[in-house]
Formats: C-alpha cells, structure tokens, sequence
C-alpha cells in the first residue's frame, strides 16, 4: 500500500510542477490502486488494473470535456470591425491596430491591387491564423 502513496505523492507532486493534467488523474489512479491495497493486499494485477483503468478513464473524460470546450465557434466577433493601418509600415506586409495592438493584415482580395495608405479605414473580413484579412470600406 505505502509504495502507491509514495507514487500517488510523486505524481501529483510533478503535476503541480509540470502543470500536465495525466499525471493529476496518474495520481489518482494511484490512490485507487492504494485503497485496493489496503482491503486487499494480496491482489497486485487487481492493483495494477485499477490503477491504469483510473488513470485512463481519468485521462478519457477530461479529453471529452476539453474537446466539447475547444469546438470552433461558427462566428467570428472579429469580422466586420474597423482597423485602422497603421503608419510605420514592414515592406511587403501590412499592419493595422485592432483592440489597442498592432495585426498583420492582408488584403481579402488581393486582385483589387487597391493601394492603402496609412491611416486608412478597412473592415476585416475573416481571418487565417492570426492574420486578419481585410478590404476597404467602400468594397463591402
């Protein structure tokens, strides 16, 4: 029993140090197996199964639970707001504040070869990544 402990320790000891979610329910698994230990000390593969089924099952329910939490939402609060270029320009990329910082920005479409200024208005029209695509005002 005291070797699940000391193990239970170990890994949510590393748990706190690592920030790794596994090793949390690693830990627990290892608690379980430790209380398995205790009514029964004889049973070491019933020890061993619930530790590894307690970790997992752990593992698996917290995975389900972020993947529900991590689905991509359909809207994007960021299309359809105004940025304005900004005037210190990097040659070959544009720059526009939007919420108070500086995004690298490109042109939704590209074939209009509009020139912009800095200064100027354009209202963003999706995204790739973390580069904003935008047009001008009078092209929406």
């Amino acid at each position: 029993m005291w070797y699940w402990l000391i193990l239970a320790g170990i890994l949510i000891g590393l748990e706190m140090l690592l920030a790794t979610i596994a090793l949390l329910f690693a830990g627990v698994g290892a608690l379980a197996a430790a209380l398995i230990a205790y009514y029964l000390p004889d049973s070491l593969h019933l020890q061993i199964s619930v530790f590894a089924l307690a970790s997992l099952a752990g593992v698996a329910v917290f995975w389900k639970w972020k993947r529900a939490r991590l689905k991509p939402d359909d809207k994007d609060d960021a299309i359809g707001q105004r940025v304005e270029v900004v005037p210190e320009q990097i040659p070959g990329q544009l720059r526009v504040r939007y919420r108070g910082t500086e995004w690298v920005a490109q042109l939704a479409n590209p074939a209009t070869n509009a020139p912009v200024t800095p200064g100027a208005v354009l209202v963003i029209q999706g995204r790739e990544g973390s580069i904003l695509l935008v047009a001008p005002e009078a092209n929406i």
